[in-house]
């Protein structure tokens, strides 16, 4: 039978911090700071490296669930309407290759794509 996973904790950035301070005093190495406190060798180990590049901070910090999607903001409507027309063409000329591949695949015999 499957073992079932963990469900996610989060934790909060002077919690990581104070590992991470514990391990640079050399109050203990990665393996026994996380029998201690319950957590794998690999998160203390990735906290360290992050602390170490200066991107374990508040600003980094909390980035679950954020898109990279940046929604295009135009000057003017002419400008918005040249892009999705540019847009258009590029989707249909896309999705016309996808159907003569398509259809070309099923003609010598192949069933999935």
């Amino acid at each position: 039978m499957a073992k079932k996973r963990k469900p996610y904790v989060y934790h909060d950035l002077e919690f990581k911090k104070k590992l991470v301070m514990l391990y640079l005093e050399g109050n203990g190495g990665y393996r026994t700071l996380a029998r201690e406190y319950g957590l794998k060798s690999t998160q203390i180990r990735n906290w360290v490296k992050k602390y170490k590049n200066g991107e374990l901070t508040e600003e980094n910090h909390d980035k679950r669930g954020k898109g990279t999607f940046n929604k295009k903001i135009f000057k003017n409507t002419d400008e918005e309407k040249e892009y999705l027309k540019l847009e258009n063409e590029y989707l249909k000329k896309n999705c016309f290759q996808w159907a003569s591949r398509r259809a070309s695949l099923q003609i010598y015999g192949h069933q999935r794509i």
